[in-house]
């Protein structure tokens, strides 16, 4: 079998991308990386990779030409080969597959009004009320699991459910949201968690620049 491909955008900005690129690397699995910007706008014809993805969008990962089109779908592969990335336990293996679902489909609010902007250092303070709500509302959510587990992650070790809040965890360091002291620790984990500093430190070095995401 060929090394599967991890279609990925732009470090910075690509919160999807993000997720899966994690997992695999948690992994341990070899890939191969091709990159597509990120269009300068948002086309009204929808979505921009359609030679890429069925879905039109990236992250998306090719296996000997079958496509994975979907970041969670992506991770779950992964933990076909390394079930090391969900917890041992059978409830606690559940609990952390909803936390990667409620990541996946929650939190619209502050994915709108704060999209994840590796590089950019701003305030809260232009956030609308229903953003703020979405971090006080996924503070909660991190304390109650941290406390179950006693960390230092999630569910103990790092897992997908990790993968799938991390780049959630930049969005409270580019916009300075307040956070509890636990919330905050979390974050700082996240942010020196190896593949993680490496991704972040990619992200540094890219010069393109989005005015869609930086005037938000």
């Amino acid at each position: 079998m060929a090394r599967p491909i991890l279609h990925i955008a732009d470090r910075n900005y690509s919160s999807w991308s993000l997720r899966p690129w994690l997992a695999l690397r948690h992994a341990g699995i070899e890939f191969d990386e091709a990159m597509h910007p990120l269009p300068e706008a948002v086309s009204p014809e929808g979505p921009a990779f359609r030679s890429i993805s069925p879905t039109g969008r990236v992250p998306a990962l090719d296996i000997d030409g079958v496509v994975i089109a979907d970041s969670l779908a992506i991770c779950e592969w992964a933990a076909e080969l390394n079930p090391g990335l969900w917890p041992e336990a059978r409830l606690e293996r559940a609990l952390a597959r909803s936390a990667a679902a409620i990541m996946h489909s929650g939190f619209a609010a502050l994915r709108s009004a704060a999209p994840v902007n590796i590089r950019r250092r701003s305030d809260s303070s232009r956030l609308p009320p229903a953003a703020l709500a979405d971090a006080a509302e996924m503070d909660a959510l991190w304390r109650s699991w941290l406390q179950r587990s006693g960390g230092p992650f999630l569910f103990g070790d790092w897992s997908i459910a990790d993968a799938m809040f991390a780049p959630a965890a930049t969005r409270f360091v580019t916009y300075a949201i307040d956070c509890s002291e636990e919330a905050s620790a979390y974050i700082a984990r996240l942010m020196e968690e190896p593949h993680m500093k490496e991704w972040i430190n990619l992200a540094l070095k890219e010069g393109r620049s989005l005015e869609r995401y930086e005037t938000a």
